[in-house]
């Protein structure tokens, strides 16, 4: 799910363009936590990653992956690698809609 309020008022403050690019790095730097958490964190750095992507979710208006890596969070370790496998497929979904931007481009 997006919010697709919070989507609109992103890009009147900063541009679609822009808004683009922030998705695109978003979508970057989620791949790398989930990749994180599917090997297995300590739990400090499992927290890290979580709150991350929950935060940086929520801040961009994706609400699924916010939800996904709430879920991610309380997971016991010996289940960690199912719910990285829901947050990169939840990522997969969020890529299809956000095709992501790099930066200067």
């Amino acid at each position: 799910m997006v919010d697709d309020r919070r989507i609109e008022e992103l890009k009147r403050e900063i541009g679609e363009d822009d808004l683009r690019v922030v998705m695109g790095m978003f979508l970057t730097e989620a791949q790398r936590a989930i990749a994180g958490i599917s090997t297995g964190l300590d739990a400090a750095a499992h927290a890290k990653a979580t709150h991350f992507l929950r935060s940086g979710a929520l801040n961009i208006g994706l609400i699924s992956m916010a939800r996904a890596a709430d879920d991610a969070a309380t997971v016991p370790a010996t289940d960690r690698a199912a719910s990285a496998a829901a947050l990169s497929q939840e990522l997969e979904r969020l890529t299809d809609i956000f095709a992501p931007v790099e930066p200067g481009q």
